[in-house]
């Protein structure tokens, strides 16, 4: 167990390595794709003050605008990380990682898949929260709870928790799902099931590399946090600003230019590092692979 938390740990550690390198160094060339990341997050934020004068019809038509253009621009944004990865000193164009009709299509229904695995986590719960009522009963029977409310209060909390943990396992296994669109080109489907067999066996492994992730990215964010509210107070020797209507600006920024990027480049790392360590059947169903 010792030599596989090593493992884990040094395979968190090559993994942030090799997403770091790739951002820094490309970055120019993937900041093209962040503005137009950060052109659709803005515009859809400032369309959400104005979205609820419109007619139903319109903001419902709006927002498919927004959900695909934001697909297609993370789409292309995987593509070209794969290219950047596969090809490190070839010149790499845009127009050249645009998805096609048929990934966006996949992506969208694998999305929709992934949205009713969630949700069908937490029917498979149902059961568990049946348990924890008839905890509750018996405890007030026995007089370990003083009454339902504070029993009621705590079997809430360990649900909640549960849930959590739950919805996280399920959102590690197929997080992968639209890579496997982009680089096998397989079907929706396919690529939720290819995203349960190399996941197997590797949950702790994904779970150090999903919180380095986390510590970079609060580490990072940290940084930019200082360095923007020491402008802003800088500024505020000679001008009377208010920072507050500025933060959905400043969150819209840091998740566009700094977010997004690094974190596609780390999961496509991972992705990776995962798939040449798979030596699972070609077409993997879902059964063999769910624990």
């Amino acid at each position: 167990m010792i030599d596989y938390l090593k493992e884990s740990s040094f395979a968190v550690k090559e993994v942030i390595f090799d997403a770091w390198k790739v951002t820094r160094d490309n970055y120019v060339s993937i900041a093209t794709l962040c503005f137009l990341i950060f052109i659709t997050a803005s515009t859809s934020t400032f369309m959400a003050f104005f979205m609820g004068e419109l007619h139903v019809g319109i903001r419902i038509i709006m927002l498919l605008i927004f959900i695909m253009s934001y697909c297609v621009v993370e789409l292309c944004l995987i593509k070209y990380i794969f290219r950047l990865l596969d090809h490190e000193n070839a010149e790499i164009t845009i127009i050249e990682t645009l998805p096609t009709r048929l990934e966006i299509g996949r992506f969208l229904v694998g999305a929709i898949y992934f949205g009713l695995s969630i949700f069908l986590v937490g029917i498979l719960l149902m059961p568990v929260l049946y348990i924890l009522e008839l905890i509750l009963k018996f405890g007030v029977n026995q007089g370990i709870f003083n009454n339902y409310t504070q029993a009621g209060e705590i079997i809430v909390n360990i649900s909640v928790g549960i849930a959590i943990l739950s919805i996280f396992f399920t959102f590690i296994r197929i997080i992968f799902f639209p890579f496997f669109i982009i680089d096998k080109h397989v079907t929706s489907f396919e690529s939720i099931k290819f995203s349960l067999a190399t996941t197997k066996g590797n949950f702790i492994k994904l779970l150090f590399i999903f919180v380095g992730l986390v510590l970079v990215q609060a580490i990072v964010f940290g940084f930019f946090y200082i360095v923007v509210m020491t402008g802003f107070r800088l500024i505020n020797f000679f001008f009377d600003y208010d920072i507050n209507q500025y933060i959905s600006l400043i969150v819209v920024v840091f998740s566009s230019f700094v977010i997004v990027p690094f974190t596609t480049a780390f999961f496509a790392v991972a992705y990776r590092k995962i798939m040449s360590e798979y030596d699972g059947d070609e077409h993997p169903d879902i059964i063999h692979n769910i624990v």
